[in-house]
């Protein structure tokens, strides 16, 4: 599995598809509906790894700006950003996209 992080329209996908044809494009949205329904994050992560052994996940670096005021998003925040850390662990090699250029950063 391969990690592709960075910022919201910065060329995350266009880079993971020229990587793999499978692509699981915003892992954070998935992350935040699961989220807004009571379901479990981590589980949800958990599958998608499973489930493409030899794709690429993409996720937007939401830690980067000013932290909310509402708790959830906090909490989503949060959440998103310590799932990343655990897929970039278990990840073979990780990637930054800003600006369109792709950077390995693992």
């Amino acid at each position: 599995m391969v990690l592709v992080v960075g910022g919201t329209n910065q060329g995350k996908s266009a880079f993971a598809k020229s990587l793999s044809e499978d692509v699981v494009k915003d892992l954070h949205l998935q992350i935040r509906a699961c989220m807004e329904r009571g379901e479990d994050s981590w589980a949800l992560a958990e599958q998608v790894q499973l489930s493409h052994p030899n794709g690429v996940i993409t996720m937007a670096e939401l830690g980067c700006g000013l932290i909310p005021t509402d708790a959830f998003e906090r909490e989503y925040r949060e959440t998103v950003g310590r799932i990343s850390c655990e897929l970039a662990k278990k990840a073979e090699a990780v990637y930054r996209v800003c600006c369109g250029i792709a950077t390995q950063i693992k």
